[in-house]
Parts: structure tokens; C-alpha cells; sequence
């Protein structure tokens, strides 16, 4: 049975591979289906879908939302019953982004790295842009020499100029999810540093809100960990999926990872779609 990997990113975002080019890898991996959830914006989306279906391999739309909760929570919303069109009530995510880039800007000048806004644009490609994108911007003006002393002296969360994000709460990104017709899933459970007991205590509202399933299987997760969210999705009803979490050269997963580490197919897409209905 060939895999899915449900969660990757593109130049979109903090990816360094363009959307069209991810398609192309994913097809020469043998992967069943791959989604694409670059975060806090679907700019990749149409250039995705339409590489999806010159190279008829199956793909799914998504994104990755940053929200206000414990340690580092993030959720996916899996377009598992879009047509290739993008939901106009997402376009409404690319604020939060933008919002806290202008603010990051400022905190930077006022600590001594005055960052032209145009060239931190130009580095990003067009697309979403992040803190990796205002490193390069910090080497290439010689305020650092590596992007890594970059984020160590200034963009690194407790250091000088590090603005936090504007995240919404979880039962705003769950309402907004469903609203557009794309499946929450709760992104690399482990980040949120609740332990499996955590967890499981607030999961119940978290499907009331309208939650459909967990990332089981994600490079951060051992093994035991991600049985222990099979369970628990089997307790709560909840789908799990598995997701390489896919930067291209800015990290060290390879787009491989899903397909050698999880057993999750094809009726993965299948039991998101009908957690939608309920």
C-alpha cells in the first residue's frame, strides 16, 4: 500500500521547493497523495492543484494555522472536499502573518537592523513570508554572518527583537476550518507539551469545536508517542494521519519520511471526508 503524507510546505510559506515541484518529488517517491499546508496562507494552492493535474497524481489543499494555546499549537485544515478551488474565508489568514511581519520589522530597526521591507520580499519569492526570510536579509546586510546567529541574537522566541505571532484561538481556527469546508487536524501533538494525559483532558472540547483528527505520525514523534495518539484518536474519534512536515533545504526531513515511517493510505482522505459529515 503505497502512503500520504499530509502536510508539506512550498516557497508559499518557509518551503524551498515551489508547489509545482513538490508534486513532481512526491510522484517520483511513490506516495499516494500529498497536501500542501503552508502556514497561514493557500498562495500555493492554484499553481498546486494545476501540477496535480498535468501530472495526474492525486493532491489535497490545506494550511497550517498557528493559534493562541499551550506551548506550540498548530492546526491543519485539510481541503479533502475542495473541487481545486481556494474558499474565499481563507484568504483572511494571510493577515495574521502580515500583521505580525510589519511589527517584526519595527522591533528589528528599533534594535540597530534596519531591514529594507522590498528586499525582505524579494528574498521571500512572492510568497508567505517568515522569519527565514528576514535572516537571509539580516546575512546578506552583514548584521550576521549565518542565518542561525540571526535567529540566536534577534528572531528566536525570549530574544531581542522576536514579535510573537497573532494566532487566533482554537475554537475561532476550528469554526473557520469547517466553515470552509477543510478538515482540523491538531498538527504534531507533541509540540504542545501536554503529554498523552494533557492531551486526552482537552481533546473533549476540542471536538465539540468541531476538531476532526490528530497528526499520528510526524518526524518529531517517536514511535511510542505516536501509538499512544492512534489510541487516542480511537477513543475520541478522531481520524489519525501522518505528515512529513516537509521544508526542502530548510530542514533535514526528506519528502520520503511519511511513506518509510507511517502506515496511513489512501482511506486516510476517506474517514477525514466523513468526520466532516458528522
Amino acid at each position: 500500500m503505497r502512503r500520504v503524507d499530509l502536510h508539506v510546505h512550498s516557497t508559499a510559506s518557509d518551503g524551498t521547493l515551489t508547489p509545482s515541484r513538490l508534486v513532481g518529488l512526491a510522484r517520483h517517491c511513490s506516495l499516494a497523495c500529498l497536501a500542501l499546508c503552508d502556514h497561514d496562507t493557500v498562495d500555493g494552492l492554484e499553481e498546486f492543484f494545476r501540477a496535480g493535474r498535468e501530472l495526474d497524481f492525486p493532491v489535497v489543499g490545506g494550511l497550517e494555522l498557528s493559534l493562541d494555546f499551550s506551548g506550540t499549537t498548530h492546526l491543519l485544515g485539510l481541503g479533502v472536499l475542495a473541487d481545486g478551488t481556494i474558499p474565499k474565508e481563507l484568504e483572511a489568514v494571510k493577515n495574521y502573518r502580515l500583521e505580525r511581519n510589519l511589527r517584526l520589522l519595527e522591533s528589528l530597526k528599533n534594535n540597530g537592523v534596519a531591514l529594507d521591507w522590498e528586499r525582505v520580499l524579494e528574498i521571500s519569492g512572492g510568497g508567505q513570508t517568515g522569519r527565514p526570510h528576514f535572516a537571509r536579509a539580516m546575512v546578506e546586510a552583514g548584521y550576521c554572518q549565518t542565518m542561525p546567529e540571526a535567529f540566536d541574537r534577534y528572531l528566536a522566541r525570549g530574544r531581542r527583537a522576536y514579535v510573537d505571532k497573532v494566532r487566533p484561538k482554537p475554537e475561532e481556527a476550528l469554526g473557520l476550518l469547517r466553515s470552509a469546508g477543510f478538515a482540523p487536524v491538531l498538527a504534531h501533538p507533541v509540540s504542545m507539551g501536554l503529554g498523552v494525559d494533557g492531551l486526552a483532558g482537552t481533546l473533549p472540547r476540542w471536538t465539540d469545536w468541531g476538531l476532526a483528527g490528530l497528526e499520528a505520525y510526524h518526524p518529531d514523534q517517536t514511535p511510542e508517542f505516536s501509538q499512544s495518539i492512534v489510541k487516542i484518536c480511537r477513543r475520541f474519534g478522531l481520524v489519525p494521519t501522518a505528515g512529513s512536515d516537509f521544508h526542502g533545504a530548510n530542514k533535514k526531513t526528506p519528502l520520503t519520511w511519511a511513506r518509510d515511517h507511517s502506515p496511513l493510505g489512501v482511506k486516510t482522505l476517506a474517514e477525514l471526508t466523513e468526520a466532516l459529515g458528522r
